[in-house]
């Protein structure tokens, strides 16, 4: 799974960084002389990894925790799928919310395995990975693990990754995905 990474990594800082020079009006000549200037940043990376139970098999619940299935439980989630279906491998999509756009790419959806892995970078906020890995558990039940690798891209960032994935605060926002799936369990269910 980890072999995905760093390609797909490279692909999309490839992407924002041509962007964000396009963006501003630089033209290709400009482009092609300008030169980097490296400066080591103090950026905050945050690893962290929750779990919980849902009753249901693997199978049901894997496409719950993709670009199409959050829609039918999480609130606010509207992706714009720009390419692929939004379960396969190399779909891309982007999410808003407030006033940052993040960039998803899936680096690896494997039904038979029950693992996905996609790729984020909120431009100026931050980049990483998501990882989700969905085993049996008890008779037709699911333990879903979560695991968000995110690094800052600026001091905004590194804020941003401090409060809302601390120690404290990830295990309640995993836990209140829980929350929200269980209250949508009848539209889930007509949907699959």
């Amino acid at each position: 799974m980890k072999k995905h990474l760093f390609s797909t990594a490279m692909c999309l800082t490839s992407i924002l960084l041509a962007n964000s020079v396009l963006a501003k009006g630089h033209s290709e000549k400009h482009i092609s002389n300008q030169e980097f200037e490296f400066v080591q940043r103090d950026a905050v990376t945050v690893d962290r990894s929750s779990s919980f139970q849902l009753n249901m098999p693997p199978s049901k619940a894997l496409p719950l925790f993709t670009a199409p299935g959050e829609i039918l439980w999480a609130p606010d989630w509207r992706p714009n799928i720009l390419s692929g279906d939004g379960f396969e491998k190399g779909t891309i999509w982007l999410t808003k919310h407030a006033n940052n756009t993040t960039y998803w790419h899936v680096s690896e959806y494997d039904t038979s395995n029950n693992v996905a892995l996609y790729t984020l970078v909120t431009p100026g906020i931050s980049m990483g990975t998501v990882g989700v890995v969905v085993s049996k558990s008890g008779d037709n039940g699911s333990l879903v693990s979560v695991t968000y690798n995110l690094t800052g891209l600026s001091d905004a960032g590194n804020k941003k990754l401090l409060t809302l994935y601390s120690k404290e605060h990830y295990p309640k926002m995993i836990a209140q995905w829980k929350d929200w799936i269980e209250a949508n369990i009848d539209k889930i269910h007509s949907h699959y």
